[in-house]
């Protein structure tokens, strides 16, 4: 039995790629049900949000790791094979780890972040009610959740921390010393455009658009922070009165293309425009760039807002570690035990139908035995299994819990010339 994730994040791979690997909530059981197809995992927990897309999954063979990560590029209708340097393959306890960072909002663009905390509960709580998870992944995401939650309370982490949303709000900040003068248009009304909406309005701006597709949204984001809400078909006539423009839809595709900017930078006649992209994928046409007068930056660029954040909350980030070591302790024994599970089980089918095929013989040699005679064998047969197992199984799982163990599940797999059913699975599927 592994454990492993397979992944990619804002640190090991740019926006352009991000944006193609990326997996809209919606589509998640859909995409949990195409990898057991093509995987065969025994369960799975994928991740996606605008700076991360990972595969949680526990899988009998290490190469698996390579057939999640080719799974996904096949998915995501990516063609060729760039994308794989971007990936990270961690296994076991390193996966462990890592799942308890990104819970603890350390792996975080924004360090201390509370959004990923629900994102990853979202995403495995999908994954548990379409049926994607078992023994082991309920296990390790529910740790995870406790390892954020204590990070969280017993650290000043989260205190004070700025989302991707207030993020993009400060990189306005710095662009116009003082935004009150300046008319600034919210794109979207979900959780990062509300986090935009309140940083601005507690510095002073006066003068917030809020636009969406779902106007009732939109009214509703603009009514509660005092800004006005823009009708979505009238986007782009509103587009030109914008001084700044911070976007944060869910499309899949731009909403912003090249040519409304160019039409717009001529309407504000000379006066530059200012626009941030904080979706993954990205709602403004990248091309958009080249347009002159118009200053286009994606969520990479929130990096050098948020690295002096970072810098200031390095002793939480030491404490928050600390705890995430101790508990990745706690998470290895139990974790370890887990692995014995199948084994055990395994064993005790394989002496069970030893013992029923031997009960057949007898019945078969002597047909004349009465039901309680048979019923008597059974129990007699039944209770030798039970004392030949009792040992062995006590042994695997002492072997099993200990750090120092001297056999792992594979070779106790062979000693027993015993497969799990997982891998009796695999190994059909493999002929």
């Amino acid at each position: 039995m592994r454990l492993v994730v397979v992944g990619l994040n804002h640190k090991t791979a740019p926006v352009e790629t991000r944006e193609q690997l990326s997996i809209e909530e919606s589509q998640l059981p859909k995409a949990l049900a195409d990898l057991r197809a093509s995987v065969q995992l025994s369960e799975s927990v994928i991740l996606s949000t605008c700076n991360r897309t990972e595969v949680y999954a526990c899988c009998a063979f290490d190469s698996h790791g390579d057939s999640i990560a080719k799974w996904l590029g096949s998915y995501c209708n990516l063609s060729g094979e760039s994308y794989l340097a971007h990936l990270y393959r961690l296994q076991d306890e390193k996966a462990a780890h890592h799942l308890f960072r990104v819970a603890s909002g350390i792996d975080s663009m924004v360090t201390g972040e509370y959004q990923v905390l629900a994102q990853l509960k979202n995403a495995y709580t999908i994954a548990r009610e379409s049926g994607f998870t078992g023994s082991v992944l309920n296990y390790l995401f529910h740790h995870a959740i406790s390892v954020g939650k204590r990070v969280r309370t017993e650290t000043a982490i989260g205190r004070g921390a700025f989302s991707v949303g207030s993020a993009a709000a400060r990189l306005a900040e710095s662009i116009f010393e003082d935004l009150k003068g300046c008319t600034v248009m919210i794109l979207g009304a979900g959780k990062m455009a509300e986090q935009t909406v309140a940083h601005l309005m507690s510095t002073g701006t006066k003068n917030v658009l809020v636009a969406n597709r779902t106007e009732l949204r939109a009214a509703a984001l603009a009514t509660r922070y005092g800004a006005r809400a823009v009708d979505f078909d009238d986007l782009e006539a509103a587009l030109p009165t914008a001084d700044i423009v911070v976007a944060s839809t869910s499309a899949r595709e731009p909403i912003i293309t090249q040519d409304m900017l160019k039409r717009s930078i001529v309407k504000r006649r000379g006066r530059p425009m200012f626009v941030i992209d904080i979706a993954v994928p990205r709602n403004v046409e990248p091309a958009a760039a080249n347009i002159e007068g118009v200053f286009l930056y994606n969520i990479d660029d929130l990096q050098a807002v948020v690295e002096k954040d970072r810098i200031a909350r390095s002793a939480e980030i030491e404490r928050a570690e600390c705890i995430i070591a101790q508990e990745l302790i706690r998470f290895a024994e139990r974790f370890r035990s887990l692995e014995a599970v199948p084994v055990i089980t395994a064993i005790r089918d394989k002496f069970e139908t030893i013992r029923e095929t031997e009960v057949a013989k007898l019945k078969r040699k002597f047909p004349d035995l009465s039901p309680d005679q048979l019923s008597g064998i059974d129990a007699m047969t039944r209770s030798i299994v039970n004392k030949i197992c009792h040992d062995p199984v006590i042994r695997i799982k002492e072997f099993l819990s200990s750090e120092e163990c001297p056999i792992n599940a594979d070779l106790l797999c062979q000693l027993f010339g015993v497969c799990p059913k997982d891998e009796q699975s695999e190994e059909v599927d493999r002929t």
